[in-house]
């Protein structure tokens, strides 16, 4: 091979490594940032108890949004049964709230062994139902 071959084949062969690594940047998969973005459950709660949100013990943490509606909604954590204004943490409102009602439990600690995040939770509700409760899990 001439040298002028090769030399024009080396610079065909550094411009097509320049081309490539130039677009590689825009077509490498960036990750995602590790925001913690909740989850979103609705659940009708009636005058029966029923359970609003499961298990998880790697849930980090939880919220537990009542309706802008006047009635009460009771929550508890598993394996309590909630009981309408009486047993488990009651939210009785008479006129629709200017601002969100939400319950937050204690979140985890760093060992991840106390705190009631991770817990199944359970709710009724009293008065003119069903109440939408919103529960938002990170």
């Amino acid at each position: 091979m001439s040298k002028k071959i090769f030399a024009a084949y080396a610079v065909a062969v550094a411009a097509a490594v320049a081309f490539f690594w130039t677009i590689s940047s825009d077509l490498i998969v960036k990750a995602q940032p590790t925001v913690s973005l909740p989850f979103a459950t609705v659940t009708p709660v009636t005058a029966s108890s029923v359970q609003i949100i499961g298990a998880n013990p790697s849930r980090r943490g939880l919220q537990i949004c009542y309706p802008a509606v006047a009635g009460s909604v009771t929550i508890a954590p598993a394996p309590i049964t909630p009981v309408s204004l009486t047993t488990g943490i009651p939210v009785t409102m008479t006129a629709t709230p200017s601002t969100p009602i939400c319950f937050s439990p204690p979140t985890l600690t760093a060992s991840g062994t106390s705190g009631g995040v991770g817990a199944a939770w359970n709710a009724i509700g009293s008065g003119a139902g069903p109440f939408n409760v919103t529960v938002l899990e990170y």
